[in-house]
């Protein structure tokens, strides 16, 4: 099975394969106001409860996954949050499609960290397991988000319903720079 690195590192970070090292401050980052406006839904502190577990079992699964995101541009490493990706069995009718995907601290919004991990995951999975495309789910009003799909080269393709929440979400996707599109 192809897989992808436990660390990449970018210019100003680094990412580490899920650990659950960080479990406390990422259900921290998670419960902030401004963030939970992007991901809540019904039953969401259970599902908070059993990230970490899930998060470590699809890279045992699948070869890939999340990754802690830590800021070293100050020559210290602060985590941030995650990016990675992960199949989005939240939604069945796309559980079969890998989701690239990010939620980092508000501190570190509007620096382009979430673009930055999100590229070089990109980037490493096109070339390293040979996929055909990557999509992400966002949230309708999420335009933070919707900016930095938008910089990855991704579009809208469609809209889907998550089950058991009110809200439609946008289903942004992007294919591989080497399998050309038909």
């Amino acid at each position: 099975m192809a897989r992808l690195p436990d660390e990449l590192r970018t210019p100003r970070l680094h990412l580490r394969a899920w650990s659950g090292e960080f479990d406390s401050a990422m259900a921290e980052i998670s419960r902030e106001p401004e963030v939970m406006r992007a991901v809540w839904r019904p039953g969401y502190e259970e599902v908070l409860a059993a990230f970490s577990g899930r998060a470590s079992a699809h890279w045992t699964e699948h070869g890939f996954g999340l990754y802690e995101v830590f800021e070293t541009a100050d020559g210290g490493a602060s985590f941030r949050g995650f990016a990675g990706m992960a199949y989005p069995t939240f939604v069945p009718e796309l559980a079969h499609r890998p989701e690239l995907g990010w939620r980092l601290a508000p501190a570190a919004w509007g620096r382009g960290l979430a673009t930055e991990a999100a590229a070089v995951i990109r980037d490493v999975a096109f070339q390293q397991l040979a996929l055909r495309e990557l999509i992400s789910i966002i949230g309708c009003d999420n335009d933070r988000s919707a900016r930095v799909a938008e910089k990855l080269g991704m579009s809208i393709e469609g809209s889907a319903r998550v089950p058991g929440d009110d809200r439609e979400v946008d289903v942004w996707r992007v294919g591989s720079p080497a399998i050309p599109t038909a």
